[in-house]
């Protein structure tokens, strides 16, 4: 998935990137879970030395889509089953109702699991395992003018 923003600040090795989402970006999530509908900054290493002002075309393989929804939503889910389906088998052995035990336990594990990822996302943040990548830069002036002669 390819995507164009653009360059409105240089932190360090990092360039802060205004993107205006698509459809297809706004209903993925995988960036920006929380942001505004229709624009997100982004902040990811300025491989390509790119300049305030300039527009970058930013990638993010399918397969790291793949992998960040089966991390989101997935692991939740099954999370979820487990808990219902320990609960309902326990349950008898500790005299308790087999739904509510299912139920309780269900969404324990559940909010576990949302937690767990949740301490583990600063790591996927720090190496930029699920970011997009910048694959080209597209020069102005200081006028904003495009000086890639395309």
């Amino acid at each position: 998935m390819n995507e164009y923003g653009q360059i409105i600040q240089i932190k360090d090795d990092k360039a802060v990137i205004k993107i205006n989402r698509s459809s297809a970006c706004a209903s993925c999530g995988a960036c920006g879970i929380g942001s505004h509908k229709g624009e997100m900054l982004l902040t990811i290493p300025n491989t390509l030395n790119g300049e305030v002002g300039d527009y970058a075309e930013l990638e993010l393989s399918s397969t790291q889509v793949l992998k960040a929804s089966v991390i989101v939503y997935l692991i939740p889910l099954i999370a979820l089953f487990l808990g219902v389906a320990g609960g309902f088998l326990l349950a008898p052995g500790l005299g308790m109702d087999p739904e509510l035990l299912g139920a309780v336990s269900g969404i324990g594990l559940t909010v576990i699991a949302f937690l767990g990822i949740r301490m583990i996302e600063p790591r996927f943040k720090k190496d930029h395992s699920f970011s997009p990548k910048m694959v080209n830069i597209i020069k102005t002036n200081k006028k904003g003018e495009d000086l890639s002669g395309k």
